[in-house]
């Protein structure tokens, strides 16, 4: 029964549809195992062949799922920083326009005051 090491139910189940046996989800693993052991089209060199590429492609499938979901989740976590540098890039700009009106404000009233101190000398 070491054809069976390292397969989940899932290979399990391939092998078996393979061999053109009908699975249903409701199978157990043991099952599975007998279903293949006992199937007309069951020969052990070529069911560890077809196990081990099931395994090999659940395997790399895997991988590739992992790799796809750490670049999504870089690319979230780059988009985020992106937003949170423009949303303070926009508050320091509207602080700066902030300023500037102040101190156009404080130049306005500065220069009134004078032209007032020259209009009443006069």
């Amino acid at each position: 029964m070491s054809i069976f090491a390292g397969s989940r139910k899932s290979d399990l189940k391939i092998l078996a549809e393979e061999l053109g046996e009908i699975v249903y989800d409701s199978h157990k693993l043991k099952d599975l195992k007998k279903m293949i052991l006992a199937s007309k089209e069951y020969d052990e060199e070529c069911a560890q062949e077809w196990l081990n590429t099931i395994i090999s492609e659940r395997e790399e499938n895997e991988r590739i799922n992992k790799e796809i979901q750490e670049r999504r989740r870089e690319e979230e976590i780059n988009e985020r920083r992106r937003k949170e540098e423009y949303d303070e890039q926009k508050q320091k700009d509207e602080m700066e326009f902030e300023l500037q009106k102040i101190h156009f404000g404080a130049e306005d009233r500065v220069s009134n005051s004078v032209s007032n101190q020259n209009v009443d000398s006069t």
